[in-house]
C-alpha cells in the first residue's frame, strides 16, 4: 500500500513539476517574447531548468525528461501559438540535454551545474546568431563605428566582440549560480513545510484553460508583403548593380532594409514551413500521449492559481525577497501540498 502511495505521489510531482514548466514556457515565455526582452532566454530558461533538475530527482525514470519535454511543446503549440520556431528549438535542446546528462543519476549536483550551464549558453548564443542572420555584421560594425566615434579614438576597437563575449559569460555564470542553487533544492525543499503551514495555497475551482485562436488579419499581411517584394526588388537592383543605384548609402538604413527583408522572409517563407512541420509532428504526439495530456489538463488551472496566490503571498516583500519568498510559497505548496 505504501509503495502504491509512494508511486502515486512521484506521479503527481511529475506533473506538477511538467504543469509548472508549461506555464513557464507558454505564458511568461509569450509575454516577455511579445515584449521583446533581450535577456528572455535567462528567465524563461532559468525556470526551465529548475523544472528539469527536480523532474531528473523526484521521477528517475529513464525517458521521463523527454517525455515531459514532448508534453510541455505540445501545450506551448496550444497556449503559445505566436511562438517562434527558435523557442521550440530550445525547449528540445534543454530536454534533450536533460535527459542524457542526468541519465546516469549520479553526481546530482555538477550535472546540475552543468546541465544550468550548457542550457542558457545556448539561449544566449541562439540570441547572437539571431541578431547576426537578421541585422548582418553590418549591425556588428555599426555598434563599433557608434562607440568608436563616441570615445573618440583613433585606434578602432572591436566593441560588438567584448559585448558578444559580456553576454555569453552573463549566460553562463547566471547558469553557474542556477545549477549551484538547484543542485541543494532538493535537501531545502525537504524543510519547506513551515513555509506551506504559514503560506497556505486551499485550490479554489479553477475554470479551465483556454487556448487563444491566432486571428490572421490578411489586410495587414497583404501589406506587409507587398513591402517585403518591394524591398526586395530594391535590394536586389543595388546588389547586381541594375542602374543607378536607389538603395541609401547610409550603413544604419541598409542595416534596417536588411533586417525587414530578413524578418519578413521568415514570416512568409521559413516560418509557416517549419511550424507546419512541428505542428504535424507534435498533433502525431498529442495523439499518443491523451492520458498524459489529460492529467496534465487537470493539474493546470491549480498551478495557475497557485503561481497567482503564490504571487500575492509574497506581497510582504519588495524585489528580490519578493521573488525568492514566491518561488519558496510555490515550491512547498506543490511538494507539500495542503491535500496531501
Amino acid at each position: 500500500m505504501n509503495k502504491e502511495k509512494a508511486i502515486t505521489s512521484r506521479s503527481l510531482i511529475y506533473y506538477r513539476l511538467i504543469a509548472l514548466w508549461i506555464l513557464n514556457e507558454a505564458m511568461l515565455g509569450g509575454i516577455i517574447h511579445g515584449l521583446q526582452v533581450p535577456v528572455s532566454g535567462l528567465v524563461v530558461g532559468s525556470c526551465a531548468v529548475v523544472c528539469i533538475c527536480l523532474i531528473a530527482w523526484y521521477v528517475p525514470a529513464k525517458g521521463a525528461i523527454i517525455k515531459a519535454t514532448i508534453i510541455v511543446a505540445i501545450f506551448k503549440m496550444m497556449l503559445s501559438p505566436q511562438a517562434p520556431p527558435p523557442a521550440y528549438i530550445a525547449v528540445f535542446f534543454q530536454g534533450l540535454m536533460g535527459e542524457l546528462l542526468f541519465m546516469p543519476r549520479k553526481f546530482y549536483r555538477i550535472v546540475c551545474v552543468l546541465f544550468a550551464v550548457l542550457a542558457l549558453a545556448e539561449s544566449g548564443l541562439q540570441r547572437i546568431l539571431i541578431w547576426t542572420v537578421v541585422y548582418g555584421n553590418d549591425f556588428w560594425k555599426a555598434i563599433n563605428s557608434f562607440l568608436n566615434n563616441l570615445t573618440g579614438q583613433k585606434e578602432l576597437t572591436d566593441y560588438s566582440y567584448f559585448i558578444i563575449t559580456w553576454y555569453v559569460m552573463a549566460h553562463l555564470v547566471i547558469g553557474a549560480l542556477i545549477g549551484l542553487w538547484t543542485g541543494i533544492l532538493p535537501q531545502q525543499i525537504a524543510f519547506l513545510e513551515s513555509v506551506r503551514r504559514k503560506y497556505k495555497v486551499i485550490n479554489e475551482p479553477a475554470a479551465a484553460i483556454s487556448f487563444p485562436r491566432v486571428k490572421r488579419r490578411k489586410k495587414v499581411r497583404r501589406i506587409l508583403f507587398i513591402i517585403w517584394a518591394a524591398l526586395i526588388l530594391l535590394y536586389a537592383q543595388s546588389y547586381f548593380g541594375i542602374g543607378r543605384s536607389l538603395l541609401p548609402p547610409a550603413i544604419s538604413l541598409r542595416i534596417l532594409i536588411r533586417s525587414v527583408i530578413v524578418i519578413l522572409s521568415w514570416v512568409f517563407i521559413a516560418a509557416p514551413l517549419l511550424k507546419q512541420a512541428l505542428n504535424k509532428w507534435l498533433q502525431r504526439r498529442k495523439t499518443r500521449s491523451q492520458q498524459e495530456i489529460q492529467q496534465v489538463l487537470e493539474i493546470l488551472p491549480a498551478t495557475q492559481q497557485l503561481i497567482t496566490k503564490s504571487w500575492q503571498l509574497s506581497g510582504e516583500k519588495k524585489g528580490w525577497r519578493r521573488i525568492r519568498l514566491c518561488c519558496k510559497i510555490i515550491l512547498a505548496n506543490t511538494f507539500h501540498p495542503a491535500d496531501a
